[in-house]
């Protein structure tokens, strides 16, 4: 299996600690094409890594099974929920490392951020949850302990191999 890194770049204001409220629960946004044939899949597909999808050739579960049109090649694709790292406020503007996901017959070619997002402040440690980040959605509220303003802004993601 090849293991691949989802990282994440955005603008923080007076926030730290940005990461998926519930690893397993989070609905990862990605796109793929097929490694035999090089086909790219239309539109995003979702991975969750709570869900457990039985492969066709009796092999066992991943958390993505997926059939290549193109092909009829079948490909997987497993969250490593483990690898998760928070993107802190050290890292504002830049590329850090988010999670890793190991795939077979697929490899992710991009990643979008979706709904379910947390962060602290970064003067304060007041937790925000319900962080709203899907395509294109900017973040901002007040933090009452530290009385700034905070933000998220400008999110963008990128894959790359582990």
């Amino acid at each position: 299996m090849q293991k691949f890194q989802i990282s994440i770049r955005a603008e923080l204001e007076n926030v730290t600690a940005v990461q998926p409220e519930d690893v397993d629960e989070y609905d990862w946004k990605l796109r793929f094409k097929c490694v035999n044939c090089q086909e790219e899949h239309n539109g995003w597909v979702v991975v969750n890594a709570s869900e457990e999808v039985e492969q066709s050739n009796g092999r066992g579960v991943a958390n993505l099974v997926m059939r290549c049109k193109g092909c009829k090649n079948e490909g997987t694709a497993n969250i490593i929920t483990e690898t998760l790292k928070a993107y802190g406020i050290e890292r504002n503007g830049q590329y850090a490392p988010l999670v890793q996901l190991e795939c077979r017959g697929l490899e992710p070619i991009a990643w979008g951020p979706a709904d379910g997002w947390k962060a602290k402040g970064a003067e304060s440690d007041t937790p925000f949850t319900e962080i709203p980040l899907g395509e294109g959605e900017e973040w901002a509220e007040y933090d009452e302990k530290a009385s700034l303003p905070v933000g998220i802004t400008d999110v963008e993601g990128k894959v790359d191999r582990a």
